[in-house]
């Protein structure tokens, strides 16, 4: 007998994704899929991309090849668009590119674009979705085993790339160099400057988010 899943992840997105999801009560398979990274029903697809990759993908013409073929196969498909969009755009000469291929994605193709700040607010959006589709009584996709139990490691990346602009790999470059997460939260800025990717600029967010004192909104 299948059990019903609510969102089939392709198996090259990071696995902590499936924890996120698990724990929010929504049931996963892991397995190659193209186009899309995350199928949430016949009808809604969603390609999820960080800053760099979409860079990368604009420039080596893969990008649109993909928005295309996930608009021709799902009739609601939505790119999750994670990371800085501030820091991302920083360094590059043709931001107009960016934006002109956003417009394109959103406007010819009519393919809603949500930006998120890291993995976690991107799966945020995913748990959402899901359970909206619930609400509507969507048919969900077929599940054929259990995805494996993740690792503790996979918990302790998973709350060090919290920090802004901080990834999943970006985070595990950070572990293997301060060897726990208490010793990430305790680093100084000496120390972060020290580990590859990470900038005077990034290096000052993160510290300053460390000693911002925390106050209840109203």
């Amino acid at each position: 007998m299948t059990k019903e899943t609510n969102v089939i992840i392709d198996q090259r997105e990071p696995e902590i994704m499936s924890v996120i999801l698990l724990q929010s009560g929504i049931n996963v398979e892991r397995k190659q899929i193209s186009p899309g990274d995350y199928v949430l029903s016949d009808e809604y697809a969603i390609e999820r991309k960080t800053i760099n990759d979409f860079f990368s993908s604009l420039f080596s013409g893969r990008l649109f090849e993909q928005v295309e073929r996930l608009k021709n196969t799902y009739r609601k498909p939505l790119l999750l668009l994670e990371g800085d969009l501030s820091e991302g755009l920083q360094d590059r000469k043709n931001t107009r590119a960016f934006w002109g291929a956003l417009l394109r994605i959103e406007m010819d193709w009519e393919v809603p674009v949500i930006t998120t700040a890291n993995l976690a607010q991107s799966a945020d959006v995913i748990v959402t979705l899901s359970r909206r589709l619930a609400k509507k009584g969507k048919k969900n996709v077929s599940i054929l085993q259990q995805p494996k139990i993740i690792s503790e490691q996979d918990f302790q990346i998973l709350a060090v790339s919290s920090f802004p602009g901080i990834g999943p790999e970006l985070a595990t470059r950070i572990l293997k160099k301060m060897s726990s997460v208490k010793r990430v939260f305790s680093s100084s800025k000496k120390e972060l400057l020290e580990i590859e990717g990470i900038g005077k600029e990034k290096a000052e967010r993160i510290i300053n988010l460390l000693e911002l004192q925390f106050e209840e909104e109203d």
